[in-house]
């Protein structure tokens, strides 16, 4: 049995209305062979014995509860139908992940309590490859994937919580090691105090269409050539310029927001910082990309230059390993909290903080690399819970960025906005489909503790 320690922030927070699940769709070029994925994904899953696992809760020597993993051999299940199974129940062999196939879509749920998009993107790899290879050609080279017979690396069960903490500067180490009612006033995803950050363009409080409790998604595909050009001529990268396009709409749509400005909170990679690249553990963090008044009449490369900047202060390895530690500490105070439960309703204020420090967020894992079975997909799509009413999740697979816009509006003003935004650009883009958001529901771990 391993215990939770990274994977607490995500338990804590998942429930009924935010399951903290993730939906990775590969829309290929012709009809999905169910019998093959089956065969695919069986010896995936040979491949991943740490993510063999199933949610357990036990109590202490004090009567406290807490999460944890013990191993389940039974299989992940695939699923011939589009609407997700119930991740943790029994329809998915109690597994924190599964499958699914409909037409020419393969679609990969899981829990982010136990991965990120980074680890995510390695069992996609590992399963297209083995689909592939019988699907199309068994002699598909396995260049840059971990095929299923490939040795698995310790340090990929590394949880870096699990290891000792680095020596930090003065000014960041009072930081990593708070966990008091002070280290609350910090911004959520960031390093920075609430008193140094701008106000933010609310776009829950103050929005300009009406708002629903209803997620839609929208795919969006651009070429990439077209997309890059562009992105290189201003000296940008795709989640910069993409950043900057999100604050540009929202500004736009916004014009009397006087003293906020539009602020996207841009997702992290960590693993480099902590010094563990190989982990499966969720180790994403924000940094907060705010479009400032000073910035908004200067010339699209001046804006690139200065958000680049903030990247680079936000993303110095010190300062990440300080946001790391710091979170890890207020997982801990929140430990002291005898239930689950009460740990879940001491995070309910998570959505409305949030949205004070960012008007929207934006993730995007970097190229798929598929390696040689990409040529066998046209799409790659990202579903995601997220506490902001307007997400962008971005992945670049087979020459095309596919954009996942997911928005909780009745109308398209802001989407419309934001695909201004590429025309202004002069990027041709597509909407390939739009529909509610299809994400995995979760089982009541906490009801059901044992």
């Amino acid at each position: 049995m391993k215990q939770a320690y990274s994977e607490r922030f995500y338990l804590n927070r998942a429930g009924e209305d935010a399951p903290q699940t993730v939906r990775l769709t590969l829309r290929m070029n012709a009809p999905v062979d169910g019998q093959m994925l089956s065969e695919a994904v069986a010896d995936t899953q040979r491949r991943y014995p740490y993510l063999c696992v199933r949610l357990c809760t036990y109590k202490d020597e004090h009567g406290c509860e807490h999460a944890a993993f013990e191993d389940n051999p039974l299989p992940w299940v695939v699923n011939d139908r589009r609407e997700p199974l119930l991740l943790m129940g029994r329809e998915a062999n109690r597994h924190l992940l599964s499958f699914a196939w409909w037409d020419d879509c393969i679609a990969f749920d899981f829990f982010h309590a136990i991965m990120d998009g980074e680890a995510a993107y390695r069992v996609l790899r590992t399963l297209l490859y083995e689909y592939c290879r019988r699907r199309y050609d068994n002699r598909l080279s396995a260049d840059g994937v971990w095929a299923a017979d490939s040795p698995v690396s310790e340090e990929e069960w590394t949880d870096p919580a699990t290891m000792p903490r680095p020596e930090l500067p003065l000014d960041l180490r009072s930081l990593a090691t708070k966990g008091t009612q002070e280290s609350q006033q910090t911004a959520p995803n960031s390093q920075q105090s609430a008193a140094e950050i701008p106000k933010v363009v609310n776009i829950a409080a103050d929005p300009i269409a009406p708002v629903t409790d209803r997620h839609e998604v929208v795919h969006i595909v651009t070429d990439e050539a077209q997309t890059m050009e562009t992105v290189r001529a201003c000296h940008g990268t795709p989640a910069v310029w993409l950043s900057l396009l999100l604050n540009k709409a929202i500004a736009r749509l916004h014009p009397d927001s006087v003293d906020a400005v539009p602020t996207v909170v841009l997702a992290v990679n960590l693993r480099k910082a902590l010094g563990t690249p190989l982990s499966h553990h969720a180790l994403v963090g924000g940094i907060m990309l705010p479009l400032n008044r000073a910035m908004q009449d200067s010339d699209i490369g001046a804006q690139i230059a200065e958000m680049r900047r903030m990247v680079t202060l936000q993303t110095a390895p010190d300062k990440l390993q300080a946001y790391f530690w710091q979170t890890f500490e207020r997982m801990n105070l929140l430990e002291q909290l005898p239930t689950l439960e009460a740990r879940h309703q001491a995070m309910s204020q998570v959505k409305t903080i949030s949205r004070q420090y960012g008007s929207t967020t934006l993730s995007y894992v970097g190229k798929a690399n598929m390696g040689a079975a990409e040529q066998y997909v046209r799409e790659l799509r990202t579903e995601s819970c997220t506490p902001y009413l307007i997400s962008l999740q971005v992945a670049a697979i087979g020459g095309k960025f596919c954009l996942t816009f997911m928005q909780q509006f009745a109308t398209d003003v802001y989407l419309n906005a934001f695909l201004e935004e590429l025309q202004r650009q002069g990027i041709t883009y597509e909407i390939s489909e739009r529909h509610p958001m299809e994400i995995a529901p979760i089982a009541d771990y906490r009801k059901n503790s044992n």
